[in-house]
């Protein structure tokens, strides 16, 4: 089995991102994946992009995002239909996550906004379940706990 060289790994993440990254871009990628404990292909650093531009504004790190997108996931596989409004709401105060109104609708902005009443599917709220977890993080991060 043919292993990748380190300019397929890059060129795959600048084709994802659209444009030229610059040498100390890349190797902090790199390092930054290597240190939360991944190994360095095509499909994580395209992964780690996804990530990146659905959460553009995480105040923790990188393994962490990837905790909280996996714990994301598990939640939703439990539901295979698609998930009333409320029942997310219901979702976030069992984890323990009561964000202000404002920051619930940015993190449903991609989704065209939230309503107690409309119906989500799923798989597109993978990113809003993992802004939540980090949401919690940083807030717990603020207070110190």
């Amino acid at each position: 089995m043919k292993t990748e060289t380190n300019s397929e790994m890059r060129l795959a993440y600048e084709r994802y991102l659209g444009k030229r990254v610059s040498d100390s871009h890349w190797s902090q990628i790199k390092r930054t994946l290597k240190e939360g404990g991944f190994e360095v292909t095509s499909d994580t650093v395209i992964f780690y992009a996804k990530l990146r531009e659905s959460l553009p504004r995480s105040s923790v790190g990188v393994l962490k995002v990837f905790e909280n997108y996996q714990k994301a996931e598990k939640l939703l596989a439990i539901n295979s239909s698609k998930i009333k409004g409320s029942e997310i709401l219901n979702i976030l105060n069992a984890e323990g996550i009561s964000p202000h109104p404002s920051t619930i609708s940015r993190w449903f902005k991609r989704l065209g906004g939230f309503r107690k009443n409309r119906l989500y599917f799923p798989e597109k709220l993978t990113p809003v379940l993992t802004a939540a977890f980090l949401y919690k993080a940083s807030q717990s991060i603020k207070l110190g706990a």
